[in-house]
């Protein structure tokens, strides 16, 4: 095997076991109060500051 297939194969299972550690920590149940909370974060309409600043 070459360097490139190592790095490959590598990549792989690094890409692999951080994704199973993250679906381990969100679908644990202790941490769902913790991630409900974010849940409606992109739809919250807080000002930012040049909107203040622009007085609209």
């Amino acid at each position: 095997m070459t360097v490139t297939d190592w790095f490959g194969l590598v990549f792989t299972v690094v890409i692999f076991l951080l994704m199973l550690g993250l679906y381990i920590w969100v679908l644990n149940p202790k941490n769902k109060d913790k991630i409900e909370s974010h849940r409606t974060m992109p739809l919250d309409d807080d000002e930012t500051n040049s909107e203040k600043r622009d007085g609209r």
